[in-house]
């Protein structure tokens, strides 16, 4: 899907979640449980082959829960938030629902979601620490990751070879190395530039963090203030006028392009920036293997960390809350489940689970597991989920880097502009 129907999508499901949501009583409190079999709801989206293995490990959890049915209900990413909303505002949501950040903090803070914190069925002493913590908002844990991924530079080591430049120490390398690196690739003259440019998720978090901000605060503010995105800018601005990265026009077509087509993925570009799930999509456009390579820095953050590509949660309104953090335990931690669900959804919030897998995943699922194993002692905390009103912050960030690269706005100006344009998102949606 091209990232502008992506945002689309998006954007029309922020509107259909705000005006759905906007008549929801929060808070309610979960029925007693009666005893007796019981019929969960779980509802979640995706591909068909997340479909089959999801159905997959409802089956194993059925076998090892005896009088526990689940009933599945799935669709595609649109679909599912319309329907989601409607039944929210309808009192009928589902008893485990998939959701993803960008709505995460929509559906807490209007009182949507069980509070996670203290379920005893849950089993939290194998989970990743950073990546539980990603699932809270206010203070209070609503979601946990079914999968995560990462920030990555992914570097083409032919591109590398041919123009006789040795591939980066990444565990030392600044922002102006990157720069200087990128430069010289492209002046080799081998037919590709030295790296796609910013066009905002994942460096714009992980900048920020490096530099001791986020995007969005926990109680929901935004993360910078109003000159803290200008470093970012002029690193935008400086990798397209050095000749680093392609030239403005190039680049905002980038923005409307899907992973399989940016300059990493077809050879146009030596070197670019991804979440690492797409690395299976950006190998298999251009045929052969990436260097996974961490975001360089110009402090002692790393800006590495799991982010929640989609969570499990539980709706505040169920009657079954006991049975439904089983399920979710299930799904995170038990090897039945895994069996089925492997790294479909990102890489397994159980540090155990995740070696589980390592050698049953695909090569370049195996690669990113043994990248968090590698570089396990650079992984920080993930950062706030987007405020209620924040979920089309890349669209923002995007127009702030095209009016630099075009010049209609100075680095400075243009974080000023985003910053305010982020206050005024949270504002009216607050």
């Amino acid at each position: 899907m091209k990232r502008t129907a992506r945002l689309s999508i998006a954007l029309a499901g922020v509107t259909a979640v705000s005006l759905a949501l906007a008549g929801c009583a929060g808070g309610s409190t979960p029925a007693t449980e009666e005893g007796g079999d019981v019929t969960l709801r779980f509802a979640w989206w995706g591909s068909d082959a997340r479909h089959t293995a999801t159905q997959a490990a409802i089956d194993a959890f059925e076998e090892a829960n005896p009088g526990i049915t689940v009933e599945a209900e799935f669709g595609d990413w649109g679909g599912y938030w319309d329907r989601l909303a409607t039944q929210t505002a309808g009192g009928n949501a589902p008893d485990v629902m998939q959701m993803s950040d960008a709505y995460l903090a929509e559906y807490a803070g209007r009182g949507v979601l069980l509070p996670l914190d203290d379920r005893a069925e849950i089993d939290f002493s194998g989970l990743d620490a950073g990546g539980v913590a990603s699932g809270e908002v206010d203070g209070k844990l609503y979601a946990l990751q079914a999968g995560a991924n990462f920030p990555a530079v992914l570097a083409n080591p032919a591109l590398f070879e041919a123009a006789g430049i040795e591939m980066p120490d990444d565990s030392t390398w600044s922002w102006e190395d990157y720069v200087q690196v990128a430069a010289d690739l492209t002046k080799a003259g081998v037919g590709a530039v030295g790296t796609d440019s910013i066009i905002g998720d994942p460096v714009t978090n992980a900048w920020l963090l490096q530099h001791g901000d986020s995007l969005f605060t926990a109680d929901g503010k935004v993360g910078f203030d109003k000159d803290g995105l200008t470093g970012f800018f002029e690193l935008v601005s400086e990798l397209s006028t050095s000749g680093a990265a392609p030239a403005a026009s190039v680049i905002t077509e980038q923005m409307v392009l899907s992973p399989d087509q940016w300059g990493i993925a077809t050879g146009k570009s030596a070197m670019g920036f991804a979440w690492s799930n797409l690395l299976t999509t950006i190998e298999g456009s251009l045929g052969s293997e990436l260097d996974l390579l961490r975001m360089p820095t110009d402090s002692k953050e790393s800006g590495l960390y799991l982010r929640g590509a989609m969570y499990y949660a539980i709706s505040a309104g169920t009657k079954h809350p006991v049975e439904s953090a089983k399920l979710i335990d299930f799904l995170l931690n038990d090897e039945a489940a895994a069996d089925e669900l492997l790294a479909e959804r990102g890489l397994p919030l159980n540090t155990s689970i995740r070696e589980y897998i390592a050698d049953k995943v695909s090569d370049p699922e195996q690669r990113l597991i043994a990248f968090t194993v590698d570089n396990a002692d650079a992984l920080g905390t993930a950062p706030s989920v987007p405020a209620v009103g924040g979920g089309t912050y890349d669209q923002v960030i995007q127009r702030g880097i095209s009016d630099v690269l075009f010049g209609t706005l100075s680095p400075k100006e243009a974080s000023e502009r985003v910053h305010t344009e982020l206050s005024d998102l949270l504002t009216a949606a607050g």
